[in-house]
């Protein structure tokens, strides 16, 4: 019977021990999930952390908040946050409101102070129902999410939006009356629409505003490098726009570039690389990318 007891008190003192590494070890360290950064050509993001989790995985629209210690990004299921903590950054968890057997969330964008995420809800005919949603952090969790009224949900498909650091919304509309189109953010709300006249979509925002990376089409910008190119486009002091420059191919590829997402610090570009649009199928994939900026901006706008 000593010796039962023995062995018991050793296996559970073994078991502990052995547990501590499993139970204690972050998920990741250090700035942008403790990754390398990248140089001027383009590569996966966290590989199998965040990105590359299955045999056909969908990780799409990653972007942090202001202060870089937050992160969320699209997978089929819905929408995951990961935050840095302490002791580093937390295991990505789906935001259960935003689940995609209900609401099909799609291209998700984090907002600056981490505590709103906006997207559009896909899945839905016709088109024209797709409008914007917005998903607030409350004490008890993440609200369910609302759709955004006028202006900012209008009746042309909302197809896509992400947001500056000033809370300013960028949006893409399909339709006959589509583009792209700003929200200038105004004593704590959106009441009114500005039409950019700026070619592509799908429009990624640098956080202060003085470029904006778009998709686009290549029949419609010859000289691509597939179906979907990411452009750049400088904000000039005067206020206008350049036209949109391809970025080439360290970039882009013969697959789907689309969903430009600017770091907070603007150094590192996020986009997804995709060999199709819907992520109900199963065969379509789609990873999340980096690359550093440097490269491709003129030194005033770094």
């Amino acid at each position: 019977m000593e010796q039962t007891k023995k062995i018991i008190v050793w296996l559970v003192a073994f078991l502990g021990i052995s547990s501590i590494p499993v139970f204690g070890k972050p998920f990741a360290v250090g700035p942008y999930l403790g990754q390398t950064p990248p140089g001027p050509i383009a590569k996966v993001f966290a590989p199998g952390l965040i990105c590359n989790t299955g045999k056909h995985p969908w990780e799409a629209n990653g972007t942090f908040s202001a202060d870089g210690n937050t992160f969320c990004f699209n997978r089929r299921s819905g929408i995951f946050i990961t935050e840095n903590t302490d002791q580093g950054w937390t295991t990505p968890e789906l935001i259960k409101s935003t689940q995609r057997k209900k609401w099909e969330p799609w291209l998700g964008c984090l907002s600056p102070d981490a505590n709103s995420i906006f997207f559009t809800r896909g899945g839905l005919k016709p088109v024209s129902k797709r409008n914007l949603y917005r998903c607030i952090r409350t004490p008890s969790g993440w609200a369910e999410p609302q759709q955004l009224g006028p202006p900012l949900s209008s009746p042309s498909p909302e197809l896509t939006c992400s947001i500056a650091a000033n809370n300013n919304i960028y949006i893409h509309r399909g339709g006959s009356e589509g583009g792209m189109f700003y929200a200038p953010y105004e004593n704590d709300s959106w009441p009114r629409v500005i039409n950019l006249p700026l070619g592509g979509c799908d429009p990624g925002p640098a956080p202060d505003e003085s470029f904006i990376v778009t998709a686009c089409k290549e029949k419609n910008m010859p000289g691509g490098y597939g179906h979907f190119d990411l452009h750049l486009i400088l904000r000039r002091a005067e206020g206008t726009w350049s036209k949109p420059r391809n970025l080439g191919p360290k970039i882009n590829s013969a697959y789907i570039e689309f969903g430009p997402r600017i770091s907070p610090d603007k150094k590192y570009l996020f986009f997804n690389r995709s060999n199709g649009w819907d992520p109900r199928i199963y065969s379509v994939c789609s990873y999340i990318y980096w690359v550093e900026l440097k490269e491709y901006l003129p030194e005033s706008y770094r």
